[in-house]
């Protein structure tokens, strides 16, 4: 595995620490946050009418990525590999579940729909979802590049969801009659558009053992932003004018890849440093586009979020953020396995706290399944970056916006 310098030196302006902003405040508005949906499915929808009592920033959400802002395309389509988030233990935070999403409760575009007054986004493949206020493209395990050219250069891939695939379904909800909302021209014209893909590339480039990180850095990684590009080149074609970028978290934190790597050399947070450091470069070039962007579409707001920077931040001060747990998964195969992962033994119905297959106390834990976030991790992390105004380039580009918890 490669090594690197200390990445918090290299770190661009855009993308410092919180600054002034407090950890104890940070912490209060996760808590807070948190709060809003613990009354479950139907406190949910209590508090999303009250939210709306004024009105939103922006009409609708459009949603494009993989597992991580899923909110249950995969599910629909029918892939067990996809579909296991529609039985326990997943959603369980959440009283109502299972809630089709991986992990035990709310997705961060969750909790951005909860902080600008905005119902949960529904996913695509629900025909019988209300898709008045947006629609949810994102699919786990959806690539940014093709699914068949990345198996075309020896890189397997999950399935064949890919961001063309989900902006194939989003012109064709646009174009189509069957729609209502599709007339609804205005909501398309100013809602936010938030895309956070290209996790899924760089994974399944480095369990193929086919490539060096160097190798992806310099070759996979502008591919994946050029595919970006274009997909914002075809939106904004389409009339939208709000886009907000995530980027991807620091992989070499993951505890599925600490397992298959256990040898590699590893940060002060025990991080693997070369996936750190494909994950940070990841960061800084669409941290690029979006400079890029705003240079050639003068009439459009681009906004980039630092999920880089706010992982590590809590994952650094993760005691002040309440977490004991920082490598391990949650559920899965439990504590005989390293950081308790094993594909074989992955999260599912059978996890049970009994079998210590699942933890106790998902709240003091960052990682789910393994790959993917827990309720609170994701509370968290949406409050240093949405509800605080930190970690967003511009800085608190949704300050107007956020709807009081």
């Amino acid at each position: 595995m490669l090594n690197s310098s200390n990445l918090s030196s290299r770190r661009p302006k855009a993308m410092e620490v919180m600054g002034r902003w407090k950890l104890t405040d940070a912490v209060m508005l996760a808590i807070s946050l948190f709060n809003v949906v613990g009354g479950g499915a139907e406190g949910l929808q209590n508090d999303h009418r009250h939210l709306q009592s004024s009105l939103a920033c922006y009409p609708a959400l459009f949603v494009f990525g993989n597992s991580l802002s899923d909110t249950g395309n995969g599910v629909l389509t029918g892939n067990p590999l996809l579909a296991l988030p529609a039985d326990r233990p997943y959603g369980e935070t959440v009283p109502g579940y299972p809630f089709n999403r991986f992990s035990d409760g709310l997705l961060i575009i969750d909790f951005l729909a909860i902080l600008l007054g905005l119902p949960l986004t529904q996913p695509y493949l629900d025909r019988s979802a209300d898709f008045t206020t947006g629609i949810n493209f994102a699919v786990s395990s959806a690539t940014a590049l093709d699914a068949a050219y990345l198996n075309s250069i020896g890189i397997p891939t999950l399935s064949n969801y890919s961001l063309d695939v989900e902006i194939g379904w989003y012109l064709s909800s646009r174009s189509s009659a069957a729609n209502p909302y599709s007339r609804n021209i205005v909501a398309y014209r100013h809602g936010l558009y938030v895309i956070e893909i290209g996790g899924d590339d760089y994974i399944q480039a480095v369990l193929s053992s086919n490539f060096s990180v160097p190798y992806i850095q310099r070759n996979l990684i502008p591919l994946v932003i050029a595919k970006i590009r274009n997909a914002t080149e075809v939106l904004y074609a389409t009339g939208a004018r709000n886009f907000l970028y995530i980027s991807i978290t620091p992989l070499g934190c993951s505890p599925s890849l600490l397992a298959f790597f256990p040898s590699g050399a590893k940060d002060r947070n025990g991080c693997l440093i070369d996936l750190n450091t494909l994950s940070f470069e990841h960061g800084q070039r669409l941290l690029r586009l979006v400079y890029e962007l705003r240079a050639t579409y003068h009439d459009a707001r681009f906004v980039f979020f630092d999920y880089y920077g706010a992982y590590e931040q809590v994952i650094s001060n993760s005691p002040a953020f309440g977490f004991r747990d920082t490598l391990d998964a949650c559920c899965g195969a439990g504590p005989s396995f390293l950081y308790r992962y094993s594909p074989q033994l992955f999260c599912s119905a059978s996890s049970t706290v009994a079998a210590m297959t699942l933890c106790p106390n998902p709240i003091v834990f960052l990682n789910w399944d393994g790959i993917h976030f827990t309720h609170s991790f994701n509370s968290v992390i949406s409050t240093l970056t949405i509800g605080s105004g930190q970690y967003l380039n511009p800085p608190k580009a949704f300050a107007n916006c956020i709807q009081h918890v």
